[in-house]
């Protein structure tokens, strides 16, 4: 049986953020002192929404580690 095409997107779109997620924590870690970069920190905070709510949406999708 073959993946409709709004769940197919929805996996795509989800290993978008995924790698997204990775990179904003990954630049996170690099900072050189202790002071959180605010606009990092919202923008991480906002992929993680968008990574929950496709979860909330498409529940079959498969669960992330973050």
């Amino acid at each position: 049986m073959s993946e409709d095409p709004e769940s197919a997107q929805a996996r795509m779109f989800l290993a978008e953020l995924d790698y997204h997620a990775e990179r904003l924590v990954r630049r996170r870690s690099q900072w050189r002192d202790d002071k959180p970069n605010q606009a990092i920190e919202a923008e991480l905070a906002q992929v993680h929404q968008q990574i929950h709510n496709l979860h909330q949406r498409f529940p079959g999708l498969r669960q992330t580690s973050r």
